[in-house]
């Protein structure tokens, strides 16, 4: 796959009696594909608010420069489980969950983000060390400490993972607090149809809200959902969302903004039947029309 491949952009759609109360730009599951990331940011219109749905680091090679745009970027960040498994690594000083550190090292990608973070470094970064000798830099603690549990704008209810269709959701803000934060919302994922977002809208904080998350790598053809968007599209396909209000903030409208992506896997072993442009035309056929996407081994399950 050429490296300045475009990215393609869906008409607006629009979504009643849902809004947020400003223009949104929204993306999730970069982790370390910061070139995928500069082509989504070509759309951004560098005024809205930036949000991101965590897991900015692993599996890529450059978790680094993931981690530094967002930051430029002044962008609202929520705690991915990516995140959430590097602290006990990071910070073993103050973090002991469920061991997850040779997890996050070894299945998980942690070891790429930690050689993103050592070239940074050796380009003289400002870095912490922690007790076991690992290195990572100062703007990683500063994204760490700044990332949230959840974000509501108006009606709209952004989160890494998304919240089950019933009962009471409680979320936990500070992850160095070991004793009561509950990482339960980091990891939930539809187990049924009825789980998604196609049938009603979840109940959050006793109100009706459209949901955006990230976390479970989604089938393009399901990305936009009656009630809600999952915006996480696995490794292959990287996607942002515009969203806007209308004038009073009773609806509002969105499109999706995609890439393709090969700087987890080689594009090229995607299919070798078909072209990359054959690849880019269906994703972004199956996205407007809500259609499955099959036949390939795109990565989609």
């Amino acid at each position: 796959m050429t490296k300045d491949i475009e990215t393609f952009v869906t008409p607006y759609y629009e979504v009643k009696g849902f809004s947020p109360t400003e223009k949104l730009f929204v993306m999730t599951d970069l982790h370390g594909c910061s070139q995928a990331m500069s082509r989504l940011l070509k759309h951004y219109d560098g005024s809205s608010k930036v949000v991101f749905l965590g897991d900015a680091i692993d599996r890529g090679p450059d978790s680094y420069g993931v981690v530094k745009t967002l930051l430029e970027l002044d962008a609202l960040c929520i705690l991915g489980n990516h995140e959430f498994m590097s602290l006990e690594s990071l910070y073993p000083e103050k973090v002991y969950y469920k061991n997850w550190a040779p997890l996050w090292h070894t299945a998980n990608g942690g070891d790429k983000t930690l050689d993103s973070f050592e070239k940074a470094i050796s380009k003289d970064v400002d870095y912490i060390e922690n007790r076991n000798k690992i290195r990572f830099p100062k703007i990683y603690d500063d994204y760490i400490r700044r990332c949230q549990s959840h974000y509501l704008s108006g009606n709209i209810l952004f989160t890494h993972a998304g919240i089950p269709p019933q009962g009471e959701v409680k979320f936990y803000e500070d992850p160095f607090d070991v004793e009561h934060f509950d990482d339960t919302f980091l990891w939930w994922r539809p187990k049924t149809l009825y789980e998604t977002y196609r049938y009603e809208p979840r109940i959050f904080n006793g109100r009706k809200v459209f949901s955006v998350s990230g976390h479970t790598p989604t089938n393009p053809g399901f990305v936009r959902q009656e009630y809600g968007i999952e915006l996480d599209t696995g490794h292959v396909l990287k996607l942002a969302l515009e969203i806007e209000p209308d004038s009073d903030r009773s609806n509002c409208r969105y499109r999706i903004i995609g890439t393709l992506c090969s700087e987890v896997y080689p594009c090229e072993t995607i299919c070798p039947s078909v072209t990359v442009k054959q690849i880019f035309k269906t994703i972004k056929k199956c996205i407007e029309g809500q259609i499955y996407l099959k036949g390939c081994n795109y990565g989609w399950n």
